[in-house]
């Protein structure tokens, strides 16, 4: 292998969004720097984004592992706004309420018992401003905005791109990276350019608009974050809450067609129909066509023969349809697996297994929550039990109540999907069975060293936590006033569970010199607490630096170095 120049970059990002923010944060809280190039005006001074709001437990964990957690959840967001969803037929003296799915405001959540972060409503617009000057305080990383990448070469030392300045026509610079991480969206010019199929299936092309209006003044409903308007032909349009205020996105669900000119769509007539009113105040600000899409690349890094040295990471990797939330949440789900993966081979000791075991972790967890995104949608565009729903009759009114019950239910799965967010796992990523059943899986490739106990199950709404090797490590609040994740997302974590008495024979020091050989740090925890030592069930537990529990027994076996082995990727 070549020797590396001094003037290579360790990591450049493609991409400025939430997802290739967070990778540089914490990569550079691992002493890694990196550079991005985005080829889109700075953070917050582009146009409003109507995008992401729902940040989930796993990514608010991720936040608090960064030291912004309390930004993020009091980032000017209405505390007192309950999250109820609303479902009708429209505003308005005709409007009729079909029902509705409550849920409490930021102030009155009751935390989760297996969380040591609740989920929050932060809008895109508020939460990226956030990470890019947490980014800048942090002073790791080279963001260099105006400039997109025009291609990448790969070889057996690093990556020469060819970057561009979007104000320049003809010039362009050379630059030398070891490793490329994609962010930069569903069109991805990295992944377009690796030749990497992106597998799925389009959902239809939707209307967005931002609209400034007071929603208060044209309805008698509930206060909420959303409100769904449903009639016999299915649900047509909808409003969300951008800034709990006057600022909402109003999204046309239509026949899912690409318009020519979405400009030229009527969108005051739709707007006139949900609100009730031909004499409706308000200020359209911004129009967008889109295409909601289930889709996941075939791969998620470059491949080759050589250790792979660009990867894909959130929607470059995959989209799927924000009904639920999950998009952005999956994405930073990627970077926390990728960047310990990344720090680990700059560092020496990362094995040349972990391209294939980020893939082989991370695709099916994208299949799996852009399936259940695209469930959640079918919901929307049911037809089944909505012909009466405009009726002032005894039928009408029970189609409502029964439809507005059914909505309910079913959307409880999409916005209460505690098991979704937290309850994934790499146990069978990587293993025979796995490759099998998942495309894309890399057989023998896993970083979990499994204990043969059985998996607890996997519902979107239901989550149980378990320190079986594969899972996230479990929450448990300490005597001193910290989670058992506050202990986890630097190095590697051996937990030593029980008292000084228990720990005869145990056998820890083995491991910690076998991973010093190899130059793997680890770090020894001693805990003393009957709560956590009944949920983390062994007196041994090693936590990986993504906070994921890679094996655990109740002595060290013979076979030391291979877990070691195992576990970096060797």
């Amino acid at each position: 292998m070549g020797s590396i120049p001094p003037s290579t970059l360790p990591v450049l990002i493609v991409g400025a969004g939430p997802v290739g923010l967070a990778l540089a944060l914490d990569l550079g809280r691992r002493g890694v720097r990196t550079t991005i190039v985005e080829r889109g005006p700075p953070t917050g001074t582009g146009e409003l984004l109507a995008k992401a709001s729902v940040i989930n437990e796993r990514t608010m964990e991720f936040c608090r592992l960064q030291g912004i957690r309390d930004e993020v959840a009091h980032s000017g967001f209405p505390e007192d706004l309950p999250g109820d969803t609303v479902f009708c037929t429209g505003f308005g003296p005709g409007g009729k309420l079909i029902g509705q799915l409550p849920m409490p405001s930021a102030e009155t959540r009751e935390l989760p018992e297996q969380c040591c972060e609740m989920l929050q409503r932060c809008p895109q617009f508020l939460f990226d401003p956030i990470f890019a000057k947490a980014v800048a305080r942090q002073g790791m990383t080279d963001v260099r905005y105006g400039v997109e990448l025009l291609k990448c070469e790969e070889d057996t030392t690093g990556v020469t791109c060819f970057l561009k300045k979007r104000s320049q026509t003809k010039d362009h610079e050379q630059v030398r990276a070891q490793y490329v991480v994609a962010c930069d969206g569903a069109g991805s010019v990295v992944r377009k350019a690796l030749g990497i199929p992106f597998e799925g299936k389009d959902l239809g092309y939707t209307l967005s608009v931002i609209v400034k209006v007071d929603l208060a003044k044209y309805h008698t409903f509930p206060a909420g974050e959303r409100y769904l308007f449903i009639g016999p032909e299915s649900t047509w349009a909808n409003f969300t809450t951008l800034d709990g205020r006057l600022l909402w996105r109003f999204t046309v669900v239509g026949s899912g067609q690409k318009l020519p000119d979405p400009a030229a769509f009527d969108m005051h007539a739709v707007l006139r129909r949900a609100l009730g009113r031909d004499d409706a105040e308000y200020e359209l600000m911004r129009v967008l066509q889109w295409r909601r899409s289930q889709f996941t690349a075939a791969r998620y890094h470059s491949g080759g023969k050589s250790p792979a040295r660009i990867f894909l990471a959130g929607d470059a990797a995959h989209t799927m349809s924000p009904t639920g939330g999950h998009g952005l949440n999956t994405g930073i789900g990627d970077i926390s697996d990728l960047s310990w993966m990344l720090a680990a081979q700059l560092a020496g000791w990362g094995g040349p297994r972990l391209a294939d075991a980020y893939e082989a972790e991370r695709r099916p967890i994208a299949l799996r929550n852009g399936a259940g995104s695209t469930k959640n949608f079918a919901l929307w565009t049911d037809r089944v039990g909505r012909d009466k729903l405009l009726e002032d009759t005894p039928e009408g009114a029970a189609q409502r109540k029964a439809l507005g019950e059914r909505m309910a239910g079913n959307m409880r799965q999409e916005f209460q999907a505690l098991g979704l967010a937290l309850g994934y796992s790499y146990a069978g990523a990587g293993s025979f069975a796995a490759g099998a059943a998942v495309a894309g899986s890399h057989p023998g490739v896993s970083l979990i060293v499994p204990d043969g106990s059985g998996a607890p199950p996997d519902e979107p709404d239901v989550y149980v936590q378990t320190a079986r090797p594969g899972h996230r490590a479990p929450h448990v609040w300490l005597e001193d006033g910290r989670s058992t994740l506050d202990l986890f997302g630097g190095d590697f974590v051996l937990l030593r569970l029980g008292d000084d008495s228990d720990d005869v024979g145990d056998g820890y020091e083995r491991v910690v010199m076998a991973a010093k050989k190899v130059g793997m740090p680890v770090e020894v925890v001693r805990i003393d607490n009957k709560k956590v030592a009944e949920l983390y069930e062994r007196r041994l537990v090693l936590v990986r630096p993504d906070g994921m529990v890679a094996w655990r027994g109740d002595v060290v076996p013979e076979d030391v170095e291979r877990i070691v082995d195992v576990v970096r990727g060797a």
